[in-house]
C-alpha cells in the first residue's frame, strides 16, 4: 500500500449550506463540524435577516435532527471514497441547565 501525503489543508468557515453547494461531489476527505446545539446558544442577532435559517433555533428536537440528517446527505455528496464525517455534538439541551447562555470557567 503506497503512502498518501496531504497536499492541502483547507479549514472553510461559513453556513454549510452556502459553503457545500459550489463545491464538487467527492471533493473533500474530511467533514469536521461542532454545530449549534439545539436552543442553547444563538449566533446570530435578533433581527439578523437570516436568524430564521439558524442552525440549533429549530421548534423541536425532531426539527433539528431533521436538519442534521439533510446537511449530513450534502456531507456525504462532498466525501472522497475514503473520507469521514466527525460531529461534535453535545446534549447539553436535556439536562446541563445552561438556558441558552454559554458554559464555562468565570
Amino acid at each position: 500500500r503506497s503512502e498518501q501525503s496531504v497536499s492541502e489543508a483547507r479549514f472553510i468557515v461559513g453556513d454549510t449550506r452556502a459553503v457545500t453547494a459550489a463545491m464538487p461531489d467527492g471533493s473533500v476527505d474530511l467533514v469536521l463540524t461542532s454545530p449549534p446545539f439545539l436552543a442553547l446558544r444563538s449566533y446570530l442577532p435578533a433581527h439578523h435577516p437570516n436568524k430564521g435559517k439558524e442552525i440549533g433555533s429549530e421548534g423541536s428536537p425532531a426539527a433539528f435532527l431533521d436538519v442534521l440528517l439533510c446537511l449530513a446527505a450534502e456531507w456525504r455528496r462532498l466525501l472522497a471514497p475514503h473520507g469521514s464525517i466527525c460531529i461534535e455534538l453535545g446534549d447539553t439541551y436535556s439536562g446541563g441547565g445552561a438556558r441558552g447562555q454559554d458554559q464555562g470557567v468565570h
